[in-house]
């Protein structure tokens, strides 16, 4: 057994009985304490790492399923792609190759349109594009906010659409502005009192294209705070008169019809009273 020591003795006695140098004492014992040290300082150190990584992981906020599951965007080159075969498939449908030039055109502000997964556009037919004033290059000028109007920022193709209740509003691409469905009638479906004259133009998985008669008005329709015009739901008709003015009471809102274009571009064509009447007459 070691023999125990007193305070101020020089000489020491080891476990086997021999006699120990003060000097060479100490120097064991410093030895022993700095390999306890060392090995204190190791597991200490280990310890305050780990409880550093369990830290960082469990305040790092954990990656969200949406942001994990969301595809890429599309590469530029595939949008305009896509843009390509929607203008071909305008340019083959013949009634609304004019909407292709407008999509072509950098004044029309069409390249300001946010890039969205999916969408829907209704594009006017050449005749409604037709009462544009035309300008000296032969671009059309109208209102820039036109084609935003135009477009529905989901996919619905004709058979989606028909699902809506009658005045049901969607939002456009344009804020604040909604397109209204005026009827959901299968053969006579009208959104902001224009009807659907060819849908289905281009449709693939995000975007559909319909052909619709008129230039869609967002000054009349888009609000939807305001109340509706008087010609999307006008009172029941009267009885029928005598035979000789039938013509004049069935055909005046076909005329009323075919000038709700000017209401929106009033610098196109301009109708008075004496317009409205040799138009009447010459039905």
């Amino acid at each position: 057994m070691l023999v125990c020591y007193h305070v101020g003795v020089t000489v020491y006695k080891s476990k086997r009985g021999k006699k120990v140098h003060p000097r060479n004492r100490i120097a064991y014992i410093m030895s022993k304490f700095f390999s306890l040290l060392l090995l204190l300082l190791f597991t200490t150190t280990a310890t305050c790492l780990h409880q550093l990584s369990t830290l960082n992981s469990s305040s790092s906020p954990a990656p969200s399923p949406s942001n994990q599951s969301s595809p890429p965007p599309a590469p530029e080159y595939m949008q305009q792609q896509q843009l390509k075969n929607i203008i071909d498939a305008l340019i083959g449908a013949g009634d609304f190759a004019a909407w292709a030039n407008i999509l072509f055109n950098p004044t029309s502000n069409s390249s300001n349109i946010p890039p969205s997964t999916t969408a829907t556009m209704f594009v006017p037919g050449n005749d409604a594009l037709s009462r544009l004033s035309a300008t000296a290059t032969g671009a059309y000028s109208f209102d820039p906010f036109i084609i935003p109007y135009h477009v529905l920022p989901q996919r619905l193709t004709f058979s989606d659409l028909q699902q809506f209740k009658t005045r049901t509003r969607i939002p456009t691409l344009l804020p604040s502005k909604t397109i209204l469905i005026t009827s959901n009638a299968p053969d006579n479906f009208t959104i902001d009192d224009s009807l659907i004259v060819q849908p289905d133009i281009y449709t693939n998985a995000a975007v559909c294209v319909h052909g619709v008669a008129d230039v869609l008005d967002y000054k009349v329709y888009g609000d939807a705070g305001q109340p509706p015009p008087s010609f999307v739901a006008p009172p029941p008709l009267p009885p029928l008169p005598p035979a000789d003015e039938t013509e004049t009471v069935t055909t005046l809102p076909d005329v009323v019809s075919s000038m709700r274009g000017d209401l929106f571009f009033q610098d196109c064509i301009h109708f008075d009273f004496l317009d409205l009447l040799k138009l009447v007459s010459s039905s």
